[in-house]
């Protein structure tokens, strides 16, 4: 499935606050985006439901190796 830039713009937002602050939660994309709390939270489920990130029970974001090659990507350009 191809993903849209603004899944590309929060998957580049995570691997960048990952890399800054070791630990990325929904909160951290909020703010480095300035996005609202709910903005962030429907674009989390539908990156997770699609396989792009995990999510672990305290709030915490990951990359899965798709969405990681996905962030390097955007990233570099």
């Amino acid at each position: 499935m191809a993903i849209h830039e603004s899944g590309e713009d929060y998957l580049e937002a995570i691997l960048m606050i990952k890399k800054r602050n070791g630990n990325v939660r929904s909160i951290d994309i909020a703010t480095a985006l300035s996005f609202s709390k709910p903005s962030v939270s429907v674009a989390m489920k539908n990156l997770r439901e699609n396989g792009y990130i995990l999510m672990d029970k305290d709030g915490f974001i990951a990359l899965t190796e798709k969405g990681h090659e996905i962030a390097e990507t955007i990233y570099e350009r």
